[in-house]
């Protein structure tokens, strides 16, 4: 508070009653962390579009929000029915962790898998 305080130029009670107020009126939801992937060994991002039979929907869902790789997951419109932000060591993790298990289940018709390179901007 103080850090932030001294940048805006007031005092970190300050600082401390406005946050307060922002998480009151529902404004700020809640705070995050922001680790560098670079520090661990999982550095390899990928994102999965999945294409899926509407009664495995369900299944597809329950896996990837317990997946422990998988970062994030989307429902959309179009190409695909999910889209995921999977990070893991390697493609071979990739493979043997999440595409593997990720087909064997009975409602993915196809995935589409897209390799990042470099990261030009994530904000938590």
């Amino acid at each position: 508070m103080a850090a932030l305080g001294s940048i805006v130029g007031v005092a970190p009670s300050t600082v401390y009653k406005r946050i307060e107020k922002l998480k009151s009126a529902g404004i700020i939801e809640r705070f995050t962390i922001a680790i560098n992937p670079s520090c661990f060994e999982q550095t390899l991002t990928a994102f999965l579009n999945i294409r899926v039979d509407p009664d495995g929907k369900p299944e597809i869902e329950e896996f990837m929000r317990n997946h422990p790789d998988i970062l994030g997951a989307y429902e959309v419109l179009e190409p695909g029915d999910f889209f995921a932000k999977v990070r893991v060591r390697n493609i071979t993790e990739l493979k043997r962790s999440v595409l593997m298990p990720l087909s064997d289940l009975s409602g993915v018709k196809e995935i589409q898998t897209i390799i990042s390179v470099r990261e030009i901007k994530e904000q938590g």
